[in-house]
């Protein structure tokens, strides 16, 4: 194999090594967050306000809103177990976070048999059922504003 021959294959194996590079993502792009990921994780209060002296193992066992990556879940006063809503989509905002949630057969089927003026137990009682606006009103506390079920801000439940 001739030199000039040797340099054209390292320069073109450098070339597609580039050109690879650039369309794989990024270390730091792979490792991006959700817009909601501050959110993940157990919230106590909303439908009445937080205790204060709340353990984590008591906030842990009855939280009120949970937070995934695919979805939002809440307590009701008058359901036993949790109402889950699937996230169809969601962007971050300076103050918060807004949800764009999934339209559910159960949600739709709920809001038509209640009473006139009446809350469906699978939405937070905001403007528009389908979106959750959330904003941060303090280090460990958020709130959902507009939200007639969720009248008290929300604390996130401590780890340990």
């Amino acid at each position: 194999m001739s030199c000039a021959h040797s340099r054209s294959l390292a320069a073109y194996a450098f070339l597609a090594g580039m050109l690879g590079a650039s369309l794989l993502p990024s270390y730091a792009q792979a490792a991006e967050q959700p817009p909601h990921a501050w959110l993940y994780g157990n919230w106590a209060g909303g439908l009445y306000p937080a205790p204060p002296d709340m353990t984590a193992a008591e906030c842990n066992a009855h939280p009120t809103f949970i937070v995934t990556q695919d979805a939002v879940l809440h307590a009701t006063l008058t359901e036993p177990g949790y109402v889950q809503n699937l996230i169809a989509s969601v962007r971050g905002t300076p103050q918060g976070t807004v949800f764009t949630l999934a339209p559910s057969a159960d949600a739709a089927a709920a809001s038509a048999n209640a009473l006139p003026g009446a809350t469906a137990e699978s939405d937070y009682g905001c403007a528009d059922s389908n979106i959750l606006r959330v904003v941060k009103s303090g280090a460990t506390s958020i709130a959902f504003p507009g939200c007639a079920a969720f009248p008290s801000p929300l604390v996130r439940c401590p780890a340990k």
